[in-house]
């Protein structure tokens, strides 16, 4: 059991990358329908062809990691708002916490 959310985020015990997937999961049937037509298109690809196409997986794997971290920070975000609303209501957050 966790001690403290704050606790494992600290030590690098959270993160978004580290998930798992049940095998019937719609997640994990689509990263299985993924490489069995990677192999497939690999198996009739040259190798200057596996090469560029190894290149362009590579650099898709990277925008796909930053578009994930930009949506982790904007949910964060969305989420930390919409808490500071339910103690403080969006008035006096718009109000400099002034309340008329």
């Amino acid at each position: 059991m966790m001690a403290s959310i704050l606790e494992e985020f600290a030590y690098g015990n959270l993160t978004p990358q580290a998930q798992s997937w049940k095998r019937d999961s719609q997640v994990a049937q689509a990263i299985r329908l993924i490489e069995q037509n990677e192999q497939k298109l690999r198996g009739r690809l040259g190798p200057a062809e596996k090469e560029l196409f190894a290149a362009y997986a590579a650099m898709q794997g990277e925008l796909h990691e930053l578009t994930a971290v930009k949506n982790l920070i904007y949910g964060f975000r969305v989420g930390l708002l919409m808490t500071a609303e339910t103690y403080h209501g969006m008035d006096s957050l718009y109000m400099n916490g002034n309340e008329s």
